[in-house]
């Protein structure tokens, strides 16, 4: 990133800090690598900076992150309903169909989670009692159980 980016991006770093419309900006700049190398992690900070500060097109495009997740950071279908609950209730329909995807998500996650919680209680205890040992030790050396 040459100087003049790197001082450009500074103003407008100093600009979202007050500003959720630059804060925006910021954020898709960071996610395009617009002036600076693509940082998805600063996109979503930046994000959701201007998100919590009101800025509707942070709000929605925040639904839409977390609903598909975003470079390393997956989906987290919880989240996408709480923004996309927001843009949805102004009126937003593109908002209201991925609203509908994001709560069958949820649901979907929750209920995937509580599978896996109740089977892995089952194959913990399994470990300490359902499998044996092929081999033991005794005077001094490992024996094969027959």
């Amino acid at each position: 990133m040459s100087a003049e980016d790197s001082a450009k991006i500074k103003a407008l770093e100093e600009l979202a800090a007050n500003d959720p419309r630059a804060a925006y900006d910021l954020a898709l700049r960071f996610f395009r690598a617009d002036g600076v190398r693509q940082d998805t992690y600063k996109s979503i900070k930046w994000m959701r900076e201007a998100a919590e500060k009101g800025n509707f097109d942070a709000q929605k495009a925040l639904g839409r992150v977390y609903l598909t997740g975003l470079g390393e950071m997956g989906s987290d279908p919880g989240e996408a309903e709480k923004w996309l609950s927001i843009t949805a209730s102004k009126g937003d329909k593109e908002a209201s169909s991925l609203l509908k995807e994001a709560v069958q998500a949820r649901q979907s996650e929750q209920a995937d989670y509580q599978w896996r919680r109740r089977w892995q209680q089952i194959f913990y205890n399994n470990w300490y009692s359902g499998y044996r040992y092929n081999w033991y030790w005794g005077t001094g050396r490992w024996y094969l159980y027959y």
